[in-house]
């Protein structure tokens, strides 16, 4: 992909991520999309991605650089591949730490350094860790942007096989290895939550000055949902008793909850609405979730889509049944601001100012959330007065202008 540059003198930031920020499709985007929109209100902002496949347009709106590697497209390296096989010998290694780096990639990306000459460059989480090396000849301010503290996701493996389990437990120890090496060597770190902020000061005391900046949504993105102008499709326009759940199921948090929604909690809502449906709307799902939704029509799996809020105006309850992970929970507040009800287990929220019985339910057990999705469904005017209340909240605490002056406040302790 070509790039070019427009000089401007200002703070030039780099972002380098391995996810597409635009359109912004769900958690990782979204973040990135509102600190790229923030960036660019002190100078010109480059983005660096790397991701398997090749986008569809050319360029990002309002981001002056844009640079993109395949990381199919070249075939690796002997050298390459026996490093990633042989991960678990270096202090650092990972599957997905070896298999974001190509050296092509890093080739490009030093081109793109010596190029665009940012003062500043933010790292989409520690799993870039590779390439932190090459950054740092240049001399620049440079932030982690940790999303979660990987550290503390630590997912059951779904075998008791011993090989696996080892590789595994290597596995977590090497992610905390690696998530204290990169936070020590940069300047600034940005964490979702001031919960999360407590986790990494707890596991890692870090040196470098770190800074809650929160997960925001782009509030009048939503307005068409909340006033049920946006028409949902024939696909998503379904019958009243519909929940849907919104992630990327390639993190395993979502992935395990999905399961949890298919086996246990729409089950027992079935029972009392037979022909509820279920909506599991995002990337990358498991072959579990779309066996399910072969064996019951009710159960839409969706796989990636150009937009969730069609999806949103079809739901009557946004239902987040996570167990694990860290971060705060942007499908949360989109569902706040295009003003579905949510229920919601006290994981799903963390991180979040959001208040049981205010402005969402939080339950804990399966039991328990099922019932909540219930009361909800019987009783539209308290489902109403929950969506009222966590649209005033995502206004006053978790719209852009929140994220931009706290990334504004981060920005001027990093340059002065």
């Amino acid at each position: 992909m070509d790039h070019t540059v427009v000089n401007r003198s200002a703070i030039r930031t780099l972002f380098i991520t391995r996810n597409l920020p635009y359109p912004p499709r769900g958690g990782a985007p979204l973040r990135n999309w509102q600190n790229i929109n923030a960036m660019a209100l002190f100078g010109p902002v480059g983005v660096f991605t790397l991701f398997r496949g090749k986008p569809n347009d050319q360029t990002l709106p309002g981001v002056e650089l844009w640079h993109h590697y395949n990381t199919v497209e070249q075939p690796r390296s002997r050298f390459e591949k026996l490093r990633r096989r042989l991960w678990w010998l270096r202090p650092h290694g990972h599957p997905l730490i070896d298999w974001l780096y190509v050296q092509v990639a890093a080739q490009q990306l030093d081109e793109i350094l010596k190029q665009f000459q940012p003062n500043l460059v933010i790292f989409e989480e520690m799993w870039l860790y590779r390439y932190l090396p090459l950054v740092k000849r240049y001399g620049c301010s440079i932030i982690l942007d940790n999303h979660n503290v990987e550290a503390l996701r630590n997912t059951p493996v779904a075998t008791h096989h011993p090989i696996t389990q080892l590789r595994h437990f290597w596995g977590q120890i090497h992610i905390k290895t690696t998530e204290r090496d990169f936070i020590r060597q940069v300047d600034q770190i940005w964490a979702c939550s001031d919960q999360d902020i407590q986790w990494l000061q707890t596991l890692y005391r870090p040196k470098s000055h770190t800074c809650t900046i929160p997960n925001t949504v782009d509030v009048a993105q939503y307005n068409q949902v909340r006033s049920a102008h946006n028409t949902p499709s024939p696909e998503q326009a379904v019958p009243r008793h519909t929940l849907l759940f919104l992630g990327q199921f390639a993190y395993s948090p979502n992935a395990v909850a999905a399961e949890l929604l298919i086996n246990q909690i729409y089950p027992q809502l079935q029972t009392s609405y037979p022909n509820c449906r279920l909506l599991l709307v995002g990337t990358s799902p498991t072959p579990f979730m779309q066996a399910a939704a072969n064996r019951n029509p009710n159960i839409v799996v969706t796989g990636e889509v150009p937009d969730v809020r069609p999806y949103l105006a079809a739901a009557d309850v946004m239902v987040v049944p996570l167990r694990q992970g860290s971060g705060t929970r942007l499908k949360i507040l989109e569902a706040f601001a295009a003003g579905c009800p949510v229920v919601s287990t006290a994981k799903g929220v963390e991180g979040l100012k959001a208040i049981d019985g205010e402005h969402l339910l939080i339950r804990e057990t399966v039991e328990a959330i099922a019932q909540g999705v219930i009361q909800l469904w019987s009783d539209p005017k308290q489902a109403q007065l929950l969506a009222d209340a966590a649209f005033k909240l995502v206004q006053e605490q978790y719209s852009w202008r929140i994220s931009s002056q706290q990334i504004g406040q981060a920005v001027q302790q990093l340059f002065g």
